[in-house]
């Protein structure tokens, strides 16, 4: 794997975002969150473990039933089945990794 520099992958879209899938394994998905204000995952239960890095700007996450003011250089993770979400309060990137016990990961 060659290195990247995440400043360089960053895209920004006003209208929608796209999480970018930066690696991919059956045990760990690494994704960019290249976020405007008020874009961002919805609060939700998944199955696997997550990690969250703000990277640059401001964000609120949310890890069970709290919700966290972050900033870059924050750094969160959730438990297998546990709530988990991110909206920007300001333009934000966020390394999101998923990690699975499992040989395969969901699509």
């Amino acid at each position: 794997m060659k290195p990247l520099r995440l400043s360089d992958a960053s895209e920004f879209r006003p209208e929608k975002f796209f999480p970018r899938l930066l690696y991919g394994s059956p045990r760990a998905r690494a994704f960019l969150l290249s976020l405007e204000p008020g874009q961002g995952l919805p609060p939700r239960p998944d199955s696997e473990e997550a990690i969250c890095l703000l990277i640059e700007g401001k964000a609120r996450l949310t890890v069970g039933a709290e919700v966290f003011a972050v900033a870059a250089g924050d750094f969160a993770a959730a438990a297998a089945g546990e709530i988990r979400g991110i909206e920007a309060s300001e333009r934000c990137v966020a390394l999101w990794v998923h990690l699975s016990e499992r040989d395969e990961v969901d699509g």
